[in-house]
């Protein structure tokens, strides 16, 4: 499990991540070393609080939710630069682009929410 890593990457301690879980710092130390797993609830919250997959935090694919085997360098550079809007500023890209590609917007966003 990939939980050790990130937590170094945010720079969070064991004692925070413990309060964030509701579990024992005891708990997160095994977890990091291999010697316990987290159940199915504590996994979902590791893996939404460090905004990853489950298979990326239990060591089956790559860090990125989408596929990233199959962009280009420069489709990964974009995807990048995406995860680091705004929603006000992401909404602005998204009429840009629609626009630029002739997409009407209404096609692009749905009416309903998913």
């Amino acid at each position: 499990m990939r939980i050790k890593e990130l937590m170094q990457e945010k720079g969070i301690q064991q004692q925070q991540m413990a309060e964030l879980l509701n579990v024992s710092r005891a708990s997160i130390y095994k977890y990091q070393q291999g010697k316990a797993e987290p159940n199915i609830e504590t996994l979902i919250k590791i893996a939404d609080y460090f905004d990853v997959s489950l298979d990326y935090l239990c060591g089956r694919q790559n860090k990125n939710l989408i596929f990233a085997d199959s962009l280009t360098e420069t489709q990964k550079k974009l995807v990048a630069i995406i995860k680091r809007l705004t929603p006000e500023q992401a909404n602005f890209a998204l009429g840009y682009f629609s626009e630029m590609l002739k997409i009407p917007y209404s096609e692009v966003v749905p009416s309903k929410p998913f």
